[in-house]
């Protein structure tokens, strides 16, 4: 049975959107996965550059608000801080609230190179973590 899995962040504008393309990578047709932020916010540049030099283009991506999103049926919902997993609403399913801190890469301030080694990094974590969480949860072997 393919599991469902929200992203949920504040605005999903960097993380959420990298973590689902990782994800929908990782999980292939084994999780139908879905990001949105408590609000809608716009992606940022900076993040669609990291995911381009990670080889996995997030140009289509839009920012969306939880309440845009038809499913509301989740079987897990990740997050990439603490103050977001305190906001979590109940959805259906009474999924699994996961939580994975990492730093916003927006609050990193300087010259645009060393803005994006701060996405980069960002960028690699959370691929790392989409990794793990695919092959902890879902075993999957291909």
């Amino acid at each position: 049975m393919v599991k469902k899995v929200l992203v949920l962040s504040d605005k999903n504008v960097a993380r959420s959107q990298m973590a689902e393309k990782w994800l929908n990578y990782y999980g292939k047709r084994h999780i139908e996965v879905w990001s949105a932020g408590l609000e809608k916010g716009s992606i940022q540049v900076l993040a669609q550059k990291a995911m381009a030099e990670a080889i996995m283009d997030i140009p289509e991506y839009k920012s969306k608000a939880l309440d845009e999103l038809n499913q509301n049926t989740f079987d897990f919902v990740l997050c990439f801080d603490k103050e977001v997993e305190n906001k979590v609403p109940v959805l259906n399913g009474n999924p699994k609230v996961l939580l994975f801190e990492l730093p916003d890469p927006a609050n990193v301030e300087g010259e645009e190179n060393v803005r994006l080694q701060a996405y980069n990094a960002v960028c690699n974590a959370v691929d790392d973590i989409c990794f793990s969480f695919v092959q902890d949860n879902f075993q999957i072997v291909e």
